[in-house]
């Protein structure tokens, strides 16, 4: 994700009716997602979670499930940076622009 595609994502947050405090329960929600996996599988990374499929013999359905999980988490580190963005500098993002400082 382009550093335009991040603000422009931050500033969707913000213009969406959302409250620092509703990305900060988000935030803490998306962070208790991962800290879950990380426990289940004893693991650190989604990389780690797809080794485990090489790893272990596992059946098809397990395997199909770690895919998902790892693919997810890879989605919520994503959103995670936005968030974190958006709510440290939620002060700053103009509502209603885009990168470039082009009205929406």
């Amino acid at each position: 994700m382009t550093t335009c595609q991040a603000l422009t994502e931050a500033i969707r947050l913000r213009d969406s009716g959302h409250t620092v405090e509703d990305l900060i329960e988000r935030l803490t929600e998306m962070n208790a997602q991962i800290r879950g996996w990380k426990d289940e599988f004893d693991i650190e990374s989604p990389n780690q979670l797809r080794g485990t499929i090489v790893d272990q013999v596992l059946d098809v359905t397990e395997e199909d499930r770690r895919r998902e999980i790892a693919r997810e988490w890879e989605q919520l580190q994503r959103r995670i940076e936005i968030v974190r963005f958006a709510i440290r500098e939620w002060n700053y993002l103009a509502p209603a622009t885009e990168c470039g400082g082009v009205r929406r």
